[in-house]
């Protein structure tokens, strides 16, 4: 078994925390430069999220014929294939979070500090 779970499960406890503390309005973000920065991070979560889900649509695949395998004679089983239409259309909405979040970053452009 890898460690898979456990840092998907850490890197969701960073975005709950990140939620949490942006929460109240009056001590969210100090400035325009941080919430432009906030926007690019996000952005590039998006993008990481896209790969990983499309890696995890490929194991799906691969495992299919040995982990979800229907016995002799008996009807195919669907758990692979609905998971993987499922794996699909999150990695579609991830793609489209992350160009909506290039969108967003290129109107806040200006904000951005300088490296």
């Amino acid at each position: 078994m890898t460690d898979h779970p456990a840092r998907v499960a850490t890197a969701a406890a960073c975005i709950r925390e990140l939620a949490e503390a942006t929460a109240d309005p009056r001590n969210a973000y100090a400035n325009p430069a941080e919430i432009a920065a906030v926007t690019g991070n996000l952005r590039e979560l998006a993008r990481h999220l896209e790969d990983a889900l499309n890696h995890l649509e490929v194991h799906i695949g691969r495992r299919a014929a040995v982990d979800w395998a229907a016995p002799a004679g008996a009807p195919p089983r669907p758990y692979a294939g609905q998971a993987r239409g499922a794996v699909q259309s999150a990695r579609a909405e991830a793609h489209n979070l992350g160009r909506a979040l290039g969108r967003a970053l290129e109107v806040l452009g200006p904000f951005k500090s300088a490296p």
